[in-house]
């Protein structure tokens, strides 16, 4: 069978959607021999994926995300390349595509999270890429052969919000990536760990999270739940991404904590495996998400997880984490507390994200997603 997959979120920019492309095509090459794979990319990450097997090729399709040209260029290549099967990693399928696809819709929180304080943008032109988003996700969810999503939480949503039938829903968990489960089994020199918080600006102790700045991240109340810790813990903010970041410090001057929250900025891999080694906890108050793969990346490296009680972190984390209420700062700040004085239960934490994190596999989920492409193409409509 000939497959097509749209990657150009592959990459540091392509932030958790960009880690989900990148582990499933990787995984795909070791996997699958045989089936011929079109991996559709942009000028900006072509570099970023050696077809190292003779079935797989690359394609160019230099369009942004979420734009008019990606709804005609895609259709296009596309056509020329004849694919059996695509696979759209993200909701944002081209609409005119006749051809039989997969999708994969990661969260529903642009729709839940809507209106002027969910965007940088003027209102007018908010209003009418979010009118976009709108019917292309309901295009995808009712076009598409099958759905993926990370987790049993999203699926029960789609379900529920877009009355889909389960059986078109297929959850394939996330992984944490090798490199943290390395830096979770060995300690890393001074030398390595002062030249990474050096780098950074970072002072111990400090608190860590990392993700997006976006309102369902709940970044206003943690940074309220800093003036109830000790003034010495700082805040690490590390994304790739640089939306909301002048709100979340503008709030930080009000709150008078500005000098307590280190924006670090984009932070790879191999770096942050460090920040999460020294970090006291990751913490992670979001009101919704998808899956949260930045807790199993902590976990695997030996990071305490401090975070929300909602359905979809108690689901993928288990006992493995410290939870908390995020509408209380005082709530947030005391769990943290809690991890941060107490040296053996925040090392049976530990230990339980070592062992939590071994639940999930990179090359697991491609095996089961390649199983949905098999299961589409022998099972035609």
């Amino acid at each position: 069978m000939k497959v097509a997959i749209d990657t150009r979120f592959l990459g540091s920019e392509g932030s958790g959607v960009g880690k989900y492309t990148q582990k499933l095509v990787e995984n795909l090459l070791d996997l699958d021999p045989i089936n011929e794979y079109f991996i559709i990319l942009r000028k900006s990450n072509w570099h970023l994926f050696d077809p190292k097997k003779a079935n797989f090729q690359k394609v160019l399709a230099d369009a942004p995300w979420y734009g008019l040209k990606e709804q005609f260029l895609l259709p296009a290549i596309l056509a020329k390349i004849k694919p059996d099967l695509v696979h759209f990693p993200h909701f944002n399928i081209p609409l005119i595509y006749p051809g039989k696809f997969v999708v994969t819709i990661h969260d529903i929180i642009t729709s839940e999270f809507k209106g002027a304080a969910s965007t940088t943008k003027v209102l007018p032109i908010y209003l009418l890429k979010h009118f976009g988003y709108e019917l292309t996700i309901a295009q995808a969810l009712k076009r598409a052969e099958k759905i993926i999503v990370p987790s049993n939480f999203i699926k029960k949503k789609l379900c529920k919000n877009f009355h889909l039938p389960s059986n078109r829903i297929v959850a394939t968990y996330e992984a944490a990536d090798e490199c943290f489960m390395q830096a979770g089994k060995k300690d890393f020199p001074s030398g390595r760990i002062n030249q990474v918080l050096a780098t950074y600006g970072v002072h111990k102790p400090f608190i860590l999270y990392v993700g997006a700045a976006h309102p369902h991240k709940n970044l206003d109340v943690l940074l309220s739940a800093l003036k109830f810790l000790s003034k010495n813990l700082s805040l690490v903010y590390s994304s790739p991404r640089s939306a909301f970041v002048d709100r979340l410090v503008d709030k930080a001057k009000k709150l008078e904590v500005e000098d307590r929250l280190v924006v670090s900025g984009f932070v790879p891999n191999e770096d942050l495996a460090v920040l999460y080694k020294q970090a006291e906890c990751l913490v992670f108050p979001s009101l919704s998400e998808g899956f949260g793969l930045p807790g199993l990346e902590a976990m695997a490296a030996g990071c305490p997880v401090v975070c929300s009680n909602i359905p979809v972190f108690r689901e993928v984390y288990g006992e493995a984490a410290v939870y908390f209420d995020p509408r209380k700062p005082e709530d947030i700040a005391e769990k943290i507390k809690f991890i941060v004085h107490n040296s053996e239960f925040r090392g049976s934490m530990i230990q339980k994200g070592k062992e939590q994190v071994k639940k999930y596999s990179w090359q697991r989920l491609a095996e089961e997603t390649l199983s949905v492409y098999k299961f589409i193409l022998r099972n035609p409509n």
